[in-house]
């Protein structure tokens, strides 16, 4: 469902996901358009201009942050920094994307992101069959991030364990600038334009990143340019249309290392990807494009898309046996889809709002020998597709003064098919199809305990199907694995958030029980095939808090724990890879002389990682510190930003992300570096 909510009034009136105002200290150094981000999307998720008594009156447990005007924004983990209950680990290497995980959701990924949902200004960046990806994305256009966490975040569907919605920044004056930043390894360029006329505005940007990397054959170079184009229809809609275009030439992949390797060198790299010469390369095009009603942006809205990904990749292995897939993968990916909702009735306690969506993606996939960093003969022809089709329902209501319900349902078909033509005596058909029908329930309550308290308490059931690449073979046969199963879990949420003076807050308490967890059941040759082997159990407990002492210090604090296991079967009592059982995030801001000096200071702490599902092996506990200073010159028209970083003050030798269930699973984190940068701005 598409919409934006501007009022506590509206807001209490629909089935909304509130936005957890628990970030003062951002939200004060926030462009002023913040209040104008992108039209919003799905189960609705509240702007930074929400109200306190919008957010105390919502049952959904939300996080959100704001991206700075200035600093190298190089990797999206950086969009997640201090939200609690978010795992986002930087692999250190722009040939894989940043390792993401919300209460455990997404552990599992080897590469990519799956199990959380994806979206930005509304339009899905998953795939149907839940796999996402945020290496496309021009972060530096990025105003606020939004995570949705706890059981409402099943309303989106599939592959929903949590909801990262990412909303464009939208000018509101005339400029043109250009920025430049740099490391010892990195180098940032980037062009900017905003024309701003009445109700319409359009902005134009570019960026070009290229990198030595931090470990020998990791360099990199990224290009990426973003056209956005907002305006009012004859006083009747709201048209907001961007062009999105991302081409990496290059990105050198170092491979992880063994947990005896990184031990005696963590900044060396496997001699395997010498051997192979392994690198990755891939170009997207995309046009989204959405209408809403023009008084009321909740009232109805309908967003289409439509794009082109193309990948190259050379992995770690030749891929020459007669059943493998190759070590050299050659991928073509077109994908369209279109979602809509409508207000269907509204009274002064009460909203029922319907909705659909039908998204499809076709991937034409070859594979090639890897012939030490050549092509070889092919292994691999075949068009994997994914089709969905969800319809929703949802409503609210507000019985007495005090209490807010909210309750929704969706219903979500998924058809995945493999149509395979690589077929020979040695290599048989390949093909198959299998349909997955699923649905999800979540509700929730809101009890205002007084004007600065509430507590909250929501419940959920939610479904994750098998993507492509899970159900692309079985162990020890051929033909694709189609006796896989969609994951279902359990969870339920309670919790309470307050805002008194000066400090917001939250506190939240959390079960999820999941069956038919899929894990790897045996990896040879080139293919991985899976299992429903496991059941998991995972509880924790999280808290946010927001301190702004006066117009000169600010704190926040950001931590949770998580305890994620197997409860059942060959792994039971065994803990879930790649998850972190604690994680705490505190930072500090510093504005001793002026407004526009700025000084932080941030730290972190992650516990150890277990690397596999046997938890044969743990990348250690690390804490990390990192300093910055930022500095704003106002000249009549322009404007000059500034800005130092120093990112691991200590020179920590630690982890930065673990590859679980692989035999080089170790991802090193870079040493201590220095960055910095300057803008330019001139506005009329």
């Amino acid at each position: 469902m598409t919409g934006k909510i501007t009022s506590a009034a509206t807001m209490l009136s629909t089935l909304a996901l509130a936005f957890s105002y628990s970030n003062p200290v951002f939200s004060q150094q926030s462009n002023p358009q913040a209040s104008d981000t992108a039209d919003n999307a799905e189960v609705i998720v509240v702007s930074a201009s929400l109200q306190r008594e919008a957010w105390l009156n919502s049952p959904a447990s939300t996080a959100l942050s704001f991206t700075p005007d200035s600093g190298i924004l190089i990797d999206s983990a950086q969009l997640f920094a201090g939200l609690s209950g978010v795992q986002a680990d930087s692999r250190a290497n722009f040939a894989q994307d940043t390792r993401l995980s919300v209460r455990g959701f997404g552990s599992r990924s080897a590469f990519g992101i799956r199990s959380l949902y994806l979206q930005q200004d509304g339009i899905p960046i998953s795939t149907p069959d839940g796999q996402g990806q945020l290496s496309s994305i021009l972060l530096d256009n990025i105003e606020s991030v939004e995570v949705l966490k706890g059981p409402l975040a099943a309303l989106y569907g599939n592959a929903s364990g949590g909801v990262i919605s990412l909303y464009s920044r939208t000018p509101v004056q005339n400029a043109v600038g250009a920025s430049v930043a740099g490391s010892e390894q990195h180098r940032q360029y980037q062009l900017f334009a905003n024309w701003v006329s009445g109700e319409s505005s359009l902005s134009a940007s570019a960026k070009r990143f290229t990198t030595d990397g931090y470990r020998p054959h990791s360099q990199a170079e990224k290009q990426q340019a973003q056209l956005l184009y907002r305006t009012a229809l004859v006083g009747y809609a709201r048209l907001s249309a961007r062009l999105d275009y991302a081409r990496d030439p290059q990105l050198q992949d170092p491979l992880g290392l063994s947990l005896n390797a990184w031990r005696a060198s963590p900044q060396q790299t496997d001699e395997a990807a010498l051997r192979f010469d392994t690198e990755k390369n891939s170009k997207q095009r995309q046009l989204s494009v959405s209408l809403s009603d023009y008084p009321q942006d909740d009232a109805w809205q309908i967003s289409a898309w439509l794009g082109e990904r193309q990948i190259g990749q050379r992995l770690a292995f030749p891929g020459s046996a007669p059943t493998s897939a190759g070590g050299e993968v050659v991928l073509d990916r077109q994908f369209s889809g279109v979602n809509a909702h409508y207000r269907l009735l509204q009274g002064e306690t009460y909203q029922l709002r319907v909705g659909a969506s039908i998204m499809q993606s076709d991937d034409d996939r070859l594979g090639f020998i890897n012939d030490f960093g050549q092509r070889g003969e092919l292994r691999r022809d075949q068009t994997d597709s994914a089709n969905s089709s969800d319809m929703f329902i949802r409503g609210q209501w507000q019985p007495a003064q005090r209490w807010q319900l909210q309750a929704g349902w969706r219903y979500s078909e998924l058809k995945l098919n493999i149509a395979d033509r690589y077929i020979n005596a040695d290599n048989p058909d390949d093909s198959g199809s299998k349909a997955f029908y699923n649905q999800a329930l979540a509700a929730g309550v809101n009890y205002q305990i007084n004007d600065n308290l509430s507590a909250f308490l929501s419940a959920a059931r939610g479904f994750e199907s098998p993507t492509l690449a899970e159900i692309a073979y079985k162990a020890d046969d051929d033909g694709i694995n189609l006796t896989l199963n969609a994951s279902r879990n359990r969870q339920w949420e309670t919790g309470l958030k307050w805002q008194h003076h000066n400090i917001t807050g939250s506190v939240s308490l959390f079960d999820i029980q999941t069956t038919d967890e899929l894990v790897v059941d045996q990896a040879v040759g080139g293919r991985t095939s899976y299992r429903n082997a496991a059941q998991t159990a995972r509880n924790g407990a999280e808290l946010q808090l927001s301190w702004r002492h006066n117009g000169y210090v600010r704190q926040q604090l950001g931590a949770h724990y998580l305890s994620a296991e197997f409860d059942a079967g060959d792994l039971s009592g065994k803990r879930l890879p790649g998850v972190a059982k604690q994680l705490l995030d505190w930072q500090l801001e510093l504005t001793p002389w002026q407004n526009n000096t700025v000084f932080s200071l941030q730290s972190r702490y992650r516990s150890k990682v277990y690397t596999d599902d046997t938890n044969s092996a743990a990348a250690p506990a690390a804490v990390t510190f990192s300093l910055a200073a930022r500095h704003s010159q106002q000249l009549q028209q322009l404007t000059l930003d500034y800005w130092l970083a120093l990112d691991n003050l200590t020179d920590k030798t630690y982890v930065g992300s673990v590859i679980v269930n692989n035999g080089r699973p170790i991802e090193p984190a870079p040493g201590r570096e220095l960055s910095a940068g300057v803008s330019a701005r001139f506005y009329w």
